[in-house]
């Protein structure tokens, strides 16, 4: 497993670690609620922002080669 790889395992354990506490009720308040979705919304930014920016260097050094 490379680093890319294992980064964005790290962002898919968060974002279902983050998920099931909403779905198990800890979220004791609404506004706990809503930073938590926040969150999750951000994980999830990070790792699309991840892949694409891999997938642009991943190309850009095949046209290099």
């Amino acid at each position: 497993m490379n680093f890319w790889d294992e980064l964005n395992l790290k962002y898919e354990e968060k974002i279902l670690d983050l998920k099931n506490s909403l779905a198990y009720g800890n979220a004791s308040s609404y506004d706990e609620y809503r930073h938590t979705v926040g969150v999750i919304e951000g994980v999830e930014w990070a790792k699309e922002c991840l892949k694409h920016i891999v997938k642009q260097r991943i190309y850009e050094e095949e046209d290099i080669n």
